[in-house]
């Protein structure tokens, strides 16, 4: 199956073992979906990183004692 096309959904006996299978090739790096998929992941951590961040700076403003 090209890596254009969507893979479908495994029966339900055989979702975990197959979801896993599926995420090793992904982690794999070397087709275009996994490509895709590091990318998107790379770019999730980063935005989450950024907003964990803004709110630790947030919390540190408000814990101040007024100037």
């Amino acid at each position: 199956m090209p890596d254009d096309q969507p893979r479908p959904p495994a029966p339900l006996g055989e979702t975990a073992p197959a979801r896993l299978t599926e995420l090793a090739d992904l982690l794999g790096g070397e087709s275009s979906r996994s490509k895709r998929f590091l990318g998107g992941l790379i770019a999730g951590a980063l935005a989450g990183a950024a907003m964990a961040g803004i709110a630790a700076l947030r919390h540190r403003r408000q814990d101040r004692p007024p100037v």
